[in-house]
């Protein structure tokens, strides 16, 4: 269940986490590199009641949606731009070609077409699927053809309604999951930025090899895949509960479970991981 706390930690950690992309911008060479920076956001700066009655009502699970609302906050009441569109269809006569998340003048009356996601992959080494070994959890999703779409389709919608667009940007955030015990990172796809946020991912039968000592665990509910948030949001499990959540949860789902790590760590539980356990038959499940 949602709390306020809990969905003010999710937008600090939408706006001030790392950009999982590079070259956010499509129009590079007209941007200076200053562009890039996003003004950071920090607890005192959000207006609890006003933001709760804005997120409150949201009764949508998914990810997505649930970060592309977070991010409308932000714009509307702390940026404070100008909102032109927010989920605009486009469309040719009476077919729809597509949808511009936001289109809004920021401070320096400018306007700007963003489009936005947040995306969790998997790096598989031995699985490749549609060219790519970063797959989402459901696995006919890719790091690859998300980026190709977002930068040389999505962004380029609103070119015939909005020739004015002077800053076309792909706001993308999220972490790459690698295999528990892989050493070294892979050769990154095209797009990818260095310093993407990590975590890790196992197979059921590969549980053992996770850290047991000192540690609980908590499965991370829909939409909150943004910040593991504290210890004192309970839903704690010992390592003997975790492993029958998850056996049960195997025994009649086939979708991978996205997890936090806690870790005692001076008297106080902390997250210090996050990662998927997904079933055997991933990717091909």
């Amino acid at each position: 269940m949602t709390s306020v706390d809990q969905a003010a930690d999710d937008l600090i950690w939408a706006i001030n986490s790392p950009s999982l992309v590079s070259n956010v911008f499509l129009q590079s060479e007209q941007e200076e590199e200053s562009r890039d920076e996003v003004q950071f956001v920090e607890a005192g700066d959000i207006s609890r009641e006003h933001f709760w009655e804005f997120i409150k009502p949201v009764k949508d699970r998914r990810v997505g949606r649930y970060f592309e609302r977070l991010l409308l906050y932000w714009l509307l009441h702390l940026r404070q731009v100008k909102m032109v569109a927010h989920g605009l269809q486009v469309r040719d006569g009476s077919q729809t070609l597509g949808e511009i998340d936001f289109l809004f003048i920021d401070e320096q009356r400018l306007l700007n077409h963003w489009e936005v996601a947040i995306k969790f992959y998997l790096y598989d080494p031995d699985h490749i699927k549609n060219g790519s070994h970063y797959l989402g959890p459901n696995a006919s999703d890719n790091f690859e053809a998300k980026t190709k779409r977002m930068f040389e389709h999505q962004l380029l919608q609103s070119q015939r309604d909005f020739p004015e667009v002077a800053i076309r940007r792909g706001f993308v955030k999220g972490r790459i999951f690698y295999p528990l015990e892989m050493s070294g990172r892979p050769a990154a796809p095209a797009k990818l930025a260095e310093n993407h946020l990590t975590g890790w991912w196992v197979r059921e039968s590969e549980l053992g090899g996770l850290q047991w000592s000192n540690c609980m665990y908590r499965v991370r509910e829909k939409p909150h895949w943004l910040e593991g948030g504290p210890a004192s949001l309970g839903g704690l499990k010992t390592p003997i509960e975790f492993a029958q959540q998850l056996r049960e949860h195997f025994d009649t789902q086939g979708y991978p479970v996205f997890v936090s790590q806690f870790q005692l760590t001076d008297n106080e539980m902390r997250e210090s991981s996050c990662g998927f356990v997904v079933p055997e038959s991933w990717p091909n499940n």
